[in-house]
């Protein structure tokens, strides 16, 4: 009852209102007519609208191709849409995800490249967003996010998401961490590129006109004729039961076109929002999570500078030699009795022999 009360609100009535005002005023000339000719208002030889077997035929035996068009029409926009919504759904969960390998894979003294790397996820998805939705302006959506450097560089590349996915690029491919991270991240960037290449394949390959304009022509002759059909049965009546179809099939019409352009109604504003309060978070809870889990006896983790001083030390000569993992190493033989093993997997390095060195390394704190 709510819902229904609410119906002078519709943007979907609002927007058909011209075909629906249409069909209103033809049905009441065919009524006004129709009185008049009863009540031999109208002088003699004026034709009669009861029975109009013509148009009843038309409208009986083409109501079925009617409704397979509108069907049609509102299916083939439904998929758009629903393929936009899952790309930006996959956006904002591959965002997630490379945030949380950036955290997790970049050495610890990499913090401004940690702080870059969230910087741009967001400033991607903002980008994609005024790609398609060009009302609001990337001074705005992203003045306190970049850099002035970085947004002045961005405002004046040719195509902004792509330049925002080479910044990303850019800085995964700068920090010193194994090929195997860095390809797992290449990999969510990947599917940057493939979500800004279905929204703009969406966005240039409405369906075809013919088929809309086909459409709507049919739509509008069928409502026209329709107070004709009815009058004969209805009377007056005929009035408030046309409006009342033009409603409905206008209404489904509208739906149609606004689904058919997604990106007009999808809340893009909303899913960057999320996606930024979601990298931002990770980005801020990383040290806190490792502090917890340190303290927690689960880990040790220990920072760059201690896996790459103990690499110089316990493997410099650059063999290639793969050392020992942490559990071959006897439980306390670490000299303290404890039995305690902390160890940690420095950046991967290749020796002349082609090798993987990793490093591990006791932790004397604990001991």
């Amino acid at each position: 009852m709510e819902r229904l009360f609410q119906l002078s609100q519709s943007h979907i009535l609002q927007n058909a209102l011209p075909a629906i005002s249409w069909v209103t005023f033809v049905a009441t000339l065919v009524a006004a007519y129709g009185t008049s000719y009863d009540q031999h208002i109208l002088p003699d030889g004026f034709p009669s609208f009861s029975p109009n077997a013509s148009c009843s035929a038309f409208i009986s035996n083409t109501s079925v191709a009617l409704s397979l068009l509108l069907v049609f029409r509102t299916n083939s926009s439904y998929g758009r849409w629903d393929e936009a919504r899952k790309m930006w759904g996959g956006l904002l969960n591959r965002s997630r995800d490379i945030m949380r390998q950036g955290a997790t894979c970049f050495p610890d003294d990499q913090v401004e490249a940690k702080k870059a790397l969230a910087r741009w996820v967001v400033a991607f998805a903002r980008a994609l967003r005024i790609h398609f939705q060009p009302e609001v302006t990337l001074e705005s959506e992203l003045k306190n996010i970049l850099t002035p450097a970085e947004l002045e560089m961005l405002a004046k590349s040719q195509h902004r998401p792509v330049r925002a996915i080479h910044a990303i690029s850019q800085i995964i491919q700068s920090v010193p961490m194994s090929s195997i991270h860095q390809m797992q991240m290449s990999t969510n960037l990947t599917f940057f590129h493939d979500v800004l290449g279905g929204c703009e394949r969406l966005l240039r390959a409405p369906i075809p006109v013919s088929y809309t304009r086909h459409t709507a022509r049919f739509l509008f002759a069928w409502l026209t004729l329709l107070p004709f059909a009815l009058y004969p049965q209805l009377g007056w009546g005929v009035v408030p039961v046309s409006t009342g179809i033009a409603a409905v099939l206008c209404g489904i019409e509208e739906i149609g076109v606004q689904c058919e352009e997604p990106f007009g109604i999808l809340p893009l504003d909303v899913i960057c929002n999320r996606i930024q309060a979601d990298v931002m978070a990770t980005l801020k809870d990383d040290a806190d999570t490792k502090t917890i889990l340190a303290e927690a006896g689960l880990t040790s983790l220990l920072t760059s500078a201690a896996v790459a001083t103990a690499a110089a030390a316990g493997n410099g000569n650059g063999n290639g030699n793969i050392a020992a993992p942490a559990a071959a190493v006897p439980a306390g033989g670490n000299g303290s009795g404890n039995g305690e093993l902390a160890y940690a997997q420095g950046p991967a390095a290749r020796g002349s022999s082609g090798g993987l060195q990793v490093q591990v390394q006791i932790n004397a704190d604990r001991n």
